[in-house]
């Protein structure tokens, strides 16, 4: 007998996806980057391969084919495709998960994936970026739900972005370099958000690449544990 075809693979690999059994879907390919940026040298220093085998970051698309919609557009697709992709026992071969930035375009794309697919579930299968990504130990979307708002209680209405992870003296360095790259600041609960000019964040993000060492990703780090779990995955070890 012919082995099932894997809708999921086959389509993935038209749009050059790099997928595992759990991906998450980001906005942007500097996104991606950051992600592994701070998954290899988490792995250098620790041996904890925090991607694996288990785990891919993914961006939706370059440019006009990423951002929100994009992020929508390819989980609403990838999760039909997955419903005929199945184990042995039933369960799902693939998993995805949408990762949006905390701001109004986000808090807009996690109703519209809501609206587009009435089985997407905040907490569940689209999350928002938070300064605190809980580690809980009930995975539950309305438990989950109730410690991100607990534990963000300090930050509420903060404009959150992968890009602040970075810590402050970490971004000093780069302004000094380049002071006209932050157009705008915000600041909640002892957490700063920073608006980035389109060049300024180009320019980061190489900056990051030539500099940042691994104690200047520990927060990106947190995230992949936390994204991880949201996943149902394990705790890696040392490979």
């Amino acid at each position: 007998m012919a082995e099932p075809t894997d809708f999921v693979a086959q389509y993935a690999k038209t749009l050059g996806f790099d997928i595992r059994s759990r991906t998450i879907i980001v906005e942007g390919t500097t996104d991606v980057e950051l992600f592994r940026l701070a998954a290899g040298l988490e792995r250098d220093a620790t041996g904890i391969n925090l991607l694996g085998s288990e785990m891919a970051i993914i961006a939706a698309g370059e440019g006009e084919k990423g951002g929100t919609r994009g992020v929508n557009r390819e989980l609403v697709t990838l999760r039909n495709l997955a419903r005929s992709c199945l184990l042995p026992d039933g369960r799902q071969c693939y998993r995805f998960i949408g990762l949006f930035d905390n701001d109004s375009a986000g808090i807009i794309a996690v109703k519209a994936a809501r609206n587009w697919d009435t089985s997407i579930l905040e907490y569940k299968d689209v999350f928002r970026l938070w300064p605190v990504m809980p580690i809980a130990g009930n995975l539950d979307p309305s438990s989950l739900q109730r410690t991100f708002e607990r534990e963000n209680t300090n930050y509420k209405g903060l404009v959150w972005e992968l890009e602040d992870l970075l810590p402050t003296a970490f971004f000093d360095v780069f302004l000094s370099e380049f002071p006209q790259a932050v157009s705008r600041r915000m600041l909640v609960g002892g957490k700063v958000h920073r608006d980035l000019t389109r060049d300024g964040k180009a320019h980061f993000h190489r900056f990051i690449k030539r500099n940042a060492i691994r104690d200047d990703l520990t927060e990106v780090v947190e995230v992949l544990k936390a994204l991880r779990h949201y996943c149902g995955l394990r705790p890696p070890i040392k490979e």
